[in-house]
Order: structure tokens, then C-alpha cells, then sequence
């Protein structure tokens, strides 16, 4: 049976952009007759780590765990758990759920012409979300039939123009952005630009 009444036993929050690390505290009453001291942990997966300060906590006085969460390659909403076993105290699973932001954000992600469009020009533009610094390297197209240039047009925010060289045939290039962030996710994106058949009327092909 637990002996430990926690405040909670599920935290939700909002990282921020670039966070490497997300901490979950969990704070607990001794609700039993001895000191309760954490025997060990288990967790659903590496990336959630449980520490307590390894001092035993003495009946109807507070403690505390926390769960830290390595965000390294994590988008979107993340849910995880931990399993904190005491000795004679039982044993309680702790929730952790976070939502983390990307560290930049892509007005499109892929960009579109007609066979036989006229060869103009359209843009993604890049904005670093993260507050560390962090910034966009290059861009690469790995089809020559399409011209492409990074610009910086403010502070922490980039855009890339993109040109088709020829708009006769269907072609599929895809454009490599190159940042100097250590998350392999925000190292390297890829973008698309696409020459694609007219659509009928009625959006069929």
C-alpha cells in the first residue's frame, strides 16, 4: 500500500523552443510511521530520468521527486511516465506530459507550380522560435532545375526563395536547410518544390 499522498500524480506543461531538458516536480506528504526513502526507479522510456535527493522523509513531513525529460528529438505533445518504488512504502507511477514547439517554424512545406506556369519565384520563410541561438547554414536543391536563395531578412528570421528553371514537365526536387542546431530534427529539413500537372476543374487530375 502507498504511504505517500502526492500533490499530484500527473503534471502537465509547455516547454520552451530549443529546451534540452523538461523538469516534472512531484511533491509528496510521508503519510506513514517511518521514514519513506525512494528505492528506485523505472521509467517508460530513456528519455524520462527520476531524481530525489536521497534524504529520508520523515512521517507527515514533505518530499519531493522530479522527473526530468530530455526533449532531444521530441515534437508535438509528449507523454511519459515514471514508476518511483519506496522501501516499505509501496510503490506510484507519475505522469508527465509536455507539449514542446518546434524550433522553427516553416510558412510551407511544400511549394507548387503547373506545367507551363510562367517562371516565378515563391518563398518559404523560416522563423528561429527557440531563444538560444541558432541559425540557418544553406539550402540545397538536388535538382538543378530549380534556383534557390537564402536570405536573412531580420533577426532570427530567414526565407528562401525558390525559381524554377523549367516548368515543361512534372519534376520533384527536394531542397535540404541546413542549421546549425546539435537536435538532428532541427539540423536538417527537407522541403519540396513540385512541377506538377494542370488540375481539372473540380480538383480531379
Amino acid at each position: 500500500m502507498l504511504k505517500a499522498e502526492f500533490d499530484s500524480r500527473e503534471i502537465k506543461t509547455t516547454a520552451e523552443a530549443g529546451a534540452d531538458v523538461v523538469e516534472f516536480c512531484f511533491g509528496f506528504t510521508n503519510t506513514g510511521e517511518v521514514p519513506l526513502a525512494v528505492e528506485g526507479f523505472s521509467q517508460s522510456c530513456g528519455c524520462m530520468k527520476g531524481e530525489w535527493d536521497g534524504v529520508p522523509v520523515a512521517p507527515g513531513a514533505k518530499g519531493r521527486i522530479t522527473a526530468k525529460l530530455l526533449t532531444k528529438g521530441l515534437r508535438g505533445n509528449v507523454r511519459k511516465s515514471l514508476h518511483v518504488k519506496f522501501f516499505e512504502g509501496g510503490s506510484v507511477e507519475l505522469v508527465g506530459e509536455v507539449e514542446i514547439p518546434e524550433a522553427l517554424t516553416y510558412s510551407a512545406q511544400t511549394l507548387r507550380w503547373s506545367i507551363g506556369d510562367a517562371l516565378e519565384s515563391k518563398q518559404v520563410d523560416i522563423e528561429v522560435m527557440s531563444k538560444a541561438p541558432l541559425r540557418v547554414l544553406s539550402v540545397v536543391a538536388n535538382d538543378p532545375a530549380f534556383a534557390c536563395e537564402l536570405q536573412s531578412i531580420g533577426e532570427a528570421r530567414y526565407r528562401i526563395v525558390i525559381t524554377p528553371r523549367d516548368t515543361t514537365a512534372e519534376r520533384i526536387c527536394v531542397l535540404q536547410v541546413r542549421t546549425d542546431s546539435k537536435d538532428p530534427r532541427d539540423a536538417l529539413k527537407g522541403l519540396f518544390a513540385l512541377v506538377e500537372k494542370p488540375k481539372l476543374k473540380g480538383g480531379a487530375p
